[in-house]
């Protein structure tokens, strides 16, 4: 795998919607957070060989210069079907807006993969951008996200479109304005596969630019001022310091007691609903961040490290399946039928769907409590609403 181009270890672009909505975290973005994460490593080796088999696709790779994307795959230590669908559909999906926008202005696009691109935001500020097209008049960022959580290209709570492709936008239209002169247009467009969200957000250059100058730069300010600022959010969970905020840990305070009630009302419960969600994920972080300090062996007053509890295991099968036999006794557990994915890749997508997919039911998972705005099917259980008293 090639090495990864070091950016901003501040204002990275990959963590744009994170300072950009919280100038406090900007401070710790030289620590690793979840870097370790396996899924990272996965994502990083998708990227590389998606950006080969692009290039394979529309001949434009230099085999003297760089790896093949076979190459690539036998050096990838994380590559399975999963990766192979992943890199194989990104590939497909560059290359058709590829031949489409071809098909639209007439002649050849200009395109790029893996490019790094300076940002004038800040001295050391740059990212990498997973492919890149110019069509005429007509700029387009292409990211390939292989997360579970999905990703929109369109407007946050607090900017016009997604942070993080807006950078990349505004760095790829300063890195060739002056040899694409015609640009007016610009497509930012997520392509996530592993949750099937596929989506798109078109703008202008001037709405890029102003993006830079009336966002990006005031925030870039701030932090460089080192502003302690805090702002907790969905963001949290990817922050260095998300266990020790304590502004994060403000959430936790969400109703104020009174000394003449004992139960909540349902309105006081619709005001707590919308924090539970960050409620839980903040005191697993920060259970999660005790457990490891305590391993690396501080002491937290008042508790003790003990082991969870004790499992058995046998230490020789060998020798545990030659006395069960000597006495008579079958030393095997009884067979247990593979699950879907494992037949999935035995038997091959196609002979899976002729041959298992008639014995294959759906099972409805439990319930949950979702916004309004999410885009799942109400659930209509009949049943009159119980009042507040117990």
């Amino acid at each position: 795998m090639p090495e990864p181009i070091m950016h901003s270890k501040v204002f990275q672009c990959s963590k744009a919607h994170r300072w950009l909505n919280c100038f406090l975290s900007a401070k710790f973005n030289e620590q690793p957070g979840n870097s370790d994460n396996p899924r990272t490593l996965f994502g990083t080796e998708s990227h590389s060989i998606g950006a080969a088999l692009i290039l394979e696709s529309l001949n434009l790779k230099d085999y003297e210069e760089t790896k093949s994307s076979s190459e690539l795959i036998k050096e990838a230590t994380m590559y399975d079907d999963e990766m192979k669908e992943i890199t194989e559909g990104y590939a497909s999906f560059v290359v058709g807006i590829y031949e489409a926008e071809k098909r639209r202005i007439g002649h050849d696009p200009f395109i790029t993969v893996e490019q790094h691109l300076d940002l004038d935001i800040d001295e050391d500020a740059g990212g990498t951008m997973d492919c890149g097209i110019i069509a005429g008049d007509t700029l387009i960022v292409i990211d390939l996200k292989t997360g579970f959580t999905p990703v929109s290209s369109g407007p946050t709570e607090n900017s016009p479109f997604n942070e993080q492709l807006g950078l990349y936008g505004y760095g790829f239209y300063q890195t060739y304005k002056d040899i694409y002169s015609e640009i007016k247009k610009v497509r930012l467009v997520i392509y996530q596969p592993t949750c099937k969200n596929t989506n798109e957000f078109e703008t202008t250059v001037d709405e890029i630019i102003k993006f830079r100058n009336e966002l990006i730069m005031p925030a870039v300010k701030k932090i460089n001022e080192l502003s302690d600022e805090a702002n907790p959010g969905d963001y949290c969970r990817y922050c260095p310091i998300n266990a020790r905020c304590s502004k994060r840990a403000e959430i936790l305070k969400v109703v104020e007691s009174k000394k003449d009630k004992t139960l909540l009302s349902n309105e006081e419960i619709e005001a707590i609903l919308p924090k539970l969600d960050e409620i839980i994920d903040y005191v697993t972080d920060l259970r999660d961040y005790c457990l490891k300090k305590a391993i690396s062996g501080h002491k937290w007053s008042g508790y003790k490290l003990v082991v969870s509890k004790v499992s058995r295991k046998i230490s020789d099968e060998k020798a545990v399946i030659k006395i069960c036999e000597q006495e008579g006794v079958d030393p095997y557990a009884n067979k247990k039928l593979a699950g879907i994915t494992e037949l999935t890749k035995r038997l091959g997508k196609d002979k899976f769907k002729e041959k298992i997919n008639p014995y294959i039911t759906i099972q409805e998972g439990s319930y949950v409590l979702v916004p309004n705005s999410d885009s799942r099917e109400e659930i209509n259980v009949n049943k009159e609403e119980k009042n507040n008293e117990v």
